[in-house]
């Protein structure tokens, strides 16, 4: 599943963001694909995990929770082979002129610090590791990454989701040739998603549909079961010649 060596056992994962969502699904679908997994979240998971998967509470934003999260992950078999980061926040659309300058600047650091920061503190801690296991790091972006209008977002998520194709990029050329580094940028997702404010970005879920399925040619509205696979394939053998690459399943938003 991983460039891990013959006869070594389970190949293990941490998720970040792992308690709700495209984390959630991540985290079943790799414990059901033979990875021990770390779940690691801000909040309890409402429904129980699989059984054998940990469960770390901890915030991405501190260096701290982050090396307690990977201590449990190297506790299991003193190794890890795929970090997932996950985590992330929404700015519940916000244009640049609906904030005065103090409220834009701390709604825009605040997404920064969980989206972006968060991604390097958990590359930070996972690297040395991952880089003995010849492992991956597979991340999670957006249709904000690459487009700036029709999706809701608003210029502190754009800018945050922009941001991290540049982390993905970087860390695939830092972390060659022994660790493969990818992203999966979906187009909008029904999740439980919340904003900087708390706010549940996805509210209203079916009106937004819609205008999912609405902006895309497919017609596609993507599930967090659909995208988990993803995930997988990326960190397994049949993308060993893959670094730096982002699947975009967002229904063909490339070709608008």
């Amino acid at each position: 599943m991983t460039g891990r060596g013959a006869g070594a056992g389970r190949p293990v994962a941490l998720v970040t963001g792992g308690a709700s969502g495209i984390g959630r699904a991540v985290v079943d679908d790799l414990a059901g694909n033979g990875y021990a997994v770390v779940a690691f979240d801000r909040t309890e998971p409402r429904c129980p995990l699989p059984a054998g998967v940990a469960f770390v509470r901890g915030d991405v934003t501190e260096p701290a929770d982050n090396e307690r999260a990977v201590a449990e992950a190297l506790r299991r078999s003193g190794r890890l082979d795929l970090f997932v980061g996950n985590a992330g926040i929404h700015d519940g659309g916000v244009r640049l002129l609906d904030r005065d300058g103090p409220r834009l600047a701390e709604l825009t650091r605040r997404v920064l610090d969980v989206d972006v920061v968060g991604y390097l503190l958990g590359a930070r801690a996972t690297a040395e590791h991952l880089t003995r296991s010849r492992g991956s790091m597979v991340f999670t972006l957006s249709d904000a990454s690459f487009l700036v209008s029709g999706n809701g977002a608003g210029i502190a998520y754009a800018a945050a989701k922009h941001a991290c194709v540049g982390v993905v990029r970087h860390l695939a050329a830092d972390l060659a040739p022994h660790v493969r580094v990818n992203a999966v940028a979906p187009g909008g997702v029904i999740t439980r998603l919340r904003a900087a404010d708390g706010s549940d970005v996805y509210a209203e879920p079916e009106p937004i549909a819609a205008a999912i399925r609405s902006l895309n040619p497919l017609g596609a509205l993507a599930t967090p079961e659909r995208l988990a696979p993803l995930y997988r394939f990326l960190a397994g053998p049949d993308a060993f010649g893959l670094t730096g690459e982002i699947l975009r399943p967002d229904g063909g938003l490339v070709v608008r």
